[in-house]
């Protein structure tokens, strides 16, 4: 057995360790965004496991096109790769965005509830302003009566 067959079997091991616990993260994860971002990420570790296969395959009997079918997985494998951490990323650049403009919204609730209390205020006052005004009419009227006096004089 030579050296070069012993690692490959320690990778293909180490692979199928990878895939176990890929999948058992799977299996915590599977809910959402980051569930279905672990699902390739497993997908691609077996196509990384299918690679080592071959390898291991082609150490041990020597087929032709071997060689290339190991570059066509690795390429698959890397591609699974950048699609599910472009989709961990997302889920996260998601998450973080909604987070920072939620106290937007929470300040545009503020001013809204705001002003809907001091509309409320004014009202109240308009309507006591009112009730006066039906008690004392006649004040009111030398009221308006004196300001308008005085804006004669200015």
């Amino acid at each position: 057995m030579t050296a070069l067959l012993f690692v490959d079997i320690l990778l293909l091991m180490l692979t199928l360790l990878a895939l176990w616990y890929g999948v058992r993260l799977h299996q915590l994860l599977r809910a959402g965004e980051l569930g279905r971002a672990w699902q390739f990420i497993v997908f691609g570790v077996i196509l990384l496991t299918l690679r080592e296969l071959l390898r291991l395959s082609n150490q041990l009997l020597s087929v032709p096109s071997a060689p290339f079918l190991e570059r066509v997985v690795e390429a698959g494998f890397m591609v699974l790769l950048c699609y599910a951490l472009w989709r961990q990323w997302s889920a996260f650049d998601f998450l973080r965005g909604r987070t920072r403009k939620k106290p937007q919204w929470q300040r545009v609730a503020q001013s809204f509830a705001a002003a809907n209390e001091q509309q409320q205020k004014e009202t109240l006052a308009s309507s006591s302003a009112e009730s006066a005004r039906e008690q004392n009419p006649p004040q009111e009227a030398a009221e308006k009566e004196w300001r308008e006096q005085w804006y004669r004089k200015a």
